[in-house]
């Protein structure tokens, strides 16, 4: 790392540092960058420009979430809860908002693969959630998810079950009937199509 690179995350104020200066570190943080006391320093305002895209969720949220799930076990109480009060708040308004950088099989995998957090509640919040955003989010995942990628892994195990019970389909249907898009109404028809494939499968 350049002395540059390293000289910009200590002149400004953690909440003002922005996305171009933490780019370089969130990278090459705990390998070739630091050690976890600076790793914990940086993370709030990481995850903060991760969950409001200004940080490019495709390139860092990935690596980011996967250091978490490889050191937090062992940090204090309050540290854990903390990362997980962010992950709720993060899976929260991507629900509420399409699209996203970070779509919600990222999301997934980093909540339950990262993290070794427990789906079913993440899951169960979908279902309850009566936006469009949320139902565009599903139509995604029906083009998107693969059942045969990890079907030996718990929670993707689970996460097909759940694809492929009567949730989706509610899910979609809400917003198939309340939406004024023929864009939206394309997307939720195609999405229920495949839904229906699933089930039959």
């Amino acid at each position: 790392m350049s002395e540059e690179q390293v000289r910009a995350t200590r002149e400004a104020p953690l909440r003002r540092l922005t996305a171009s200066v933490l780019g370089p570190y969130a990278n090459n943080a705990m390998s070739t960058w630091g050690e976890e006391g600076e790793f914990k320093h940086f993370l709030p305002r990481l995850l903060e420009l991760l969950v409001m895209e200004e940080l490019n969720g495709f390139l860092y949220a990935d690596i980011t979430m996967m250091r978490i799930g490889n050191a937090w076990k062992s940090w204090r109480r309050p540290e854990r809860e903390a990362i997980v009060a962010v992950c709720d708040a993060w899976w929260r308004h991507t629900l509420n908002h399409y699209p996203r950088g970070v779509d919600v099989m990222m999301m997934i995998e980093a909540l339950a693969d990262d993290l070794g957090l427990d789906l079913a509640p993440y899951l169960a919040e979908w279902e309850s959630n009566s936006t469009e955003a949320a139902a565009r989010h599903m139509a995604w995942l029906m083009n998107d998810f693969t059942s045969s990628v990890a079907h030996d892994i718990e929670w993707y195990a689970l996460l097909t079950d759940w694809i492929t019970g009567p949730a989706p389909a509610a899910i979609m249907e809400r917003a198939f009937f309340a939406t004024g898009s023929p864009k939206v109404l394309q997307e939720l028809f195609d999405g229920l199509e495949n839904h229906r494939l699933w089930r039959e499968h």
